[in-house]
């Protein structure tokens, strides 16, 4: 059985509807066509990958692949919480001007629950507001980032202090 024939789709209607598709071995060999085929739909024209030291070595190179032409980059910060900070945001926002992402561009979040946070609102903030689509690799992550669209870094004052209810493209 491939990954397409075990597919489950779920509709969320929030102040976006958007679909979240659970499709196990997406990011494997075997769900290379499958990964290709819901990529190309989603992004219009081009895409930057968000993703981390954990998750990048292991999936960003297939994400890149199934976006073919119209990956314009691979953004990685440091794993885990402590990189969940404003400081990682802007460099995130500065590696998309870099890159030179436009209105039409979009960002896929690859990654467990800080990449979700951060590229998230990361996309809501980039030129007021790009689509973002969300590829967790995380039971949590998966769970978190498929239910409200909650984005956010941490403050010194505390955790997701800083962020917005900004809705994905697609999980």
């Amino acid at each position: 059985m491939s990954c397409c024939e075990r597919s489950r789709i779920l509709h969320v209607s929030t102040g976006r509807t958007y679909d979240v598709e659970a499709l196990p071995g997406l990011l494997h060999a075997s769900g290379h066509d499958a990964l290709k085929a819901r990529l190309q739909a989603l992004v219009p024209e081009r895409a930057v990958i968000v993703s981390d030291t954990n998750v990048a070595p292991l999936y960003a190179r297939a994400a890149a692949d199934a976006l073919g032409t119209k990956c314009a980059g691979i953004h990685v910060i440091p794993a885990g919480e402590a990189s969940k900070t404003p400081a990682e945001l802007v460099r995130a926002l500065e590696a998309f001007a870099a890159i030179g992402l436009t209105r039409s561009s979009a960002v896929i979040a690859l990654g467990g629950g800080v990449i979700g946070d951060l590229a998230g609102l990361a996309a809501a903030l980039w030129m007021r507001g790009i689509d973002c689509v969300q590829i967790p690799t995380s039971l949590l992550a998966m769970v978190d980032s498929s239910v409200g669209g909650k984005t956010a870094v941490d403050l010194p004052a505390g955790k997701n202090l800083m962020g917005v209810f900004s809705q994905p493209k697609a999980v």
